[in-house]
């Protein structure tokens, strides 16, 4: 017994390696969830490495109608069909009406001369349309019996409800078995792939988003969370001088930095004035955005003189606009976009409005925990930015328990002073440095955001209507 590649994307990481040969793995799902491309994907990927495969379709469509559905992929290959390496062995309907004998004995005769190393049945429950539940028995056991002997991997597939596979017979007999579905989210639908079983290797249990492609199915693994083997100790700077001094000299490298504030408060301003410090030192890096799409956020950036469409035709910036994508895969592109560019520095513009998108199989701590800790030992150093409800008064930091994984907190708040609303900044925490702890004025202008001097003369910053402080009011009452 060896483990083979599956040929799908992503899901010989979600099976720590792949499909077992010999065995016999189970693909369950309703009709239209991918799994007649999931076996063709599988097969014609293992003929394009000179396996042997052979596919077996109980179906009323011809094979004519097979390809052009197929030939859509690009794995589909038809010199494979030529080469002999993919077999089409079609059971028609005359055999199925012989019994399940006649079924196996055909499938039988087609093993002794092609003798596939991989073989998919699809779908595999037509043979047993109009049995009773002790016939369905006994035609699986004997089915199963006879597949061991072929020492191949099987695929079979199925048409089952998520409660209907879990009864069948074919779940306990079967090696493995994976289930595919597809299920309505915000308005559109996210597709799951869940691997159930799979006897003697380790998998990732859970559901896993997928989609089908022009490539085929694209499987995109949850990553659990990843411990850096070292922390560097070098300090780069934020790119905005006020803040430099706040922050003992900057934010260290690598590290996962939080800003925190209503609606207005210069989260986005201070992220992107970071990015382009970075990148005009030629480190490369990443906005990922769920506030503005990419021509929205190179508009705004031009009006503080930042050209971030120079950047990105150097290869130096990537933005990423996910609305479109699952938390899964959106995790996965941020990856990947570090390997490909060698990022440095990111941008994540909009945690709440990801909390709220946030499938319900997927605890929403659980997820950041791993995409701040696998960055943290990509040495990326991440601002994240977390819009806050209140404009004023009392205000938790997220709300969503991920400030302790943070670094670095500084959060930004509307403080009114003489019926003014004037913007206010205070670094609450930073791990490896000796930040500043005072309250902070803060001013957005034509060149980004400009850290001025502490609101020394009035308490009660942090409830957004602060009064003036007892010396400051003493003094004032003299000079009246």
């Amino acid at each position: 017994m060896k483990s083979v590649e599956t040929g799908v994307n992503g899901l010989d990481e979600v099976l720590d390696g792949g499909f077992l040969r010999p065995s016999i793995v189970l693909m369950g799902g309703t009709a239209g969830t991918g799994k007649t491309t999931m076996v063709m994907q599988s097969l014609f990927n293992a003929a394009k490495k000179e396996e042997t495969c052979m596919y077996v379709t109980a179906l009323s469509e011809p094979i004519a109608t097979i390809n052009n559905f197929m030939s859509k992929f690009s794995f589909y290959n038809f010199s494979l069909l030529g080469k002999g390496n993919v077999k089409y062995v079609p059971i028609d309907i005359e055999i199925i009406r012989g019994g399940t004998s006649a079924i196996l004995t055909e499938m039988e005769r087609n093993i002794e001369i092609i003798k596939p190393d991989r073989i998919a049945i699809d779908p595999v429950n037509v043979f047993t349309i109009g049995l009773n539940e002790e016939a369905i028995r006994l035609f699986y056991y004997d089915f199963f019996s006879r597949m061991k002997a072929w020492n191949s991997l099987v695929l079979l597939t199925g048409e089952f409800t998520s409660d209907a596979l879990i009864r069948s017979s074919l779940s306990y007999l079967a090696d493995g078995v994976i289930y595919l579905s597809s299920e309505p989210f915000y308005g559109g639908n996210i597709r799951y792939l869940n691997v159930l079983k799979m006897r003697g290797q380790d998998f990732s249990g859970g559901k896993h988003s997928f989609k089908i492609t022009p490539d085929g199915l694209k499987v995109y693994p949850r990553k659990a969370p990843e411990a850096r083997t070292s922390i560097l100790k070098e300090r780069i700077s934020t790119g905005i001088k006020g803040l430099d001094k706040m922050t003992d000299g900057g934010f260290s490298r690598g590290s996962a930095v939080l800003l925190s504030g209503s609606s207005g408060t210069g989260k986005t301003v201070i992220g992107s004035q970071f990015i382009v410090n970075c990148l005009s030192m030629n480190e490369p890096g990443i906005i990922v955005s769920f506030e503005e799409d990419a021509v929205q956020i190179r508009e705004n950036s031009m009006k503080f003189g930042w050209d971030l469409k120079e950047f990105e035709n150097k290869n130096l910036l990537e933005i990423i606009s996910p609305l479109e994508s699952d938390a899964s895969e959106l995790a996965l592109q941020i990856y990947d976009t570090v390997e490909k560019t060698n990022a440095r520095c990111m941008l994540f513009d909009g945690i709440a409005r990801l909390h709220r998108m946030m499938p319900p199989h997927i605890q929403f701590p659980d997820y950041m925990e791993g995409l701040v800790s696998t960055l943290k030992k990509m040495n990326v150093t991440a601002i994240y930015t977390n819009e806050t409800q209140n404009l004023t008064g009392t205000t938790k930091v997220t709300g969503t328990g991920i400030s302790p994984m943070m670094d670095t907190v500084i959060l930004l708040r509307y403080v009114e002073i003489k019926s003014e609303m004037r913007k206010a900044l205070s670094v609450l925490k930073m791990r490896g440095g000796d930040h500043d702890k005072d309250i902070r004025e803060l001013i957005i202008n034509k060149k980004g955001l400009e850290i001025k001097m502490p609101f020394s003369e009035y308490s009660g910053l942090m409830s957004g209507s602060p009064v003036k402080a007892p010396s400051e009011a003493f003094m004032e009452a003299f000079r009246k």
